[in-house]
């Protein structure tokens, strides 16, 4: 777990809260909800990926997260579930967590330092 990884764990389970309101608000998921959905998606894997640094993690997560969503929606009538449904939310995921994931420096680069020139070395 990096430094801060509870606040970014805090944070992806608040974004799978307002997933779960969003696609369990009633009726069936149309554009702006999936597309909203699949907004959410790319945030939970940036902020997993922030917390536990590595990608595979804030991708697998998202994946469960999809298939459970699924597995949930497959006992709904009138809902289509399978991987044409399924694979697009992973991809998702994978841009957020890419980007969460990325090295951070630990330190700001030093700035070069200038020659300074010593007046002892000029003649008069």
């Amino acid at each position: 777990m990096r430094r801060n990884g509870g606040r970014w764990v805090l944070a992806a389970l608040l974004l799978l809260g307002l997933d779960w309101q969003l696609l369990h608000g009633g009726g069936a998921v149309g554009g702006a909800e999936r597309v909203m959905h699949l907004l959410l998606l790319a945030l939970v894997g940036f902020s997993l990926a922030c917390a536990t640094g590595r990608r595979g993690v804030a991708v697998a997560v998202c994946a469960w997260w999809s298939a459970a969503w699924q597995w949930h929606l497959s006992f709904v009538p009138g809902h289509e579930v399978g991987l044409h449904v399924w694979l697009p939310e992973v991809l998702a995921a994978v841009p957020g967590a890419w980007w969460g994931a990325r090295p951070v420096p630990l330190t700001t680069p030093a700035k070069p330092v200038s020659t300074v020139a010593v007046l002892s070395d000029f003649s008069r």
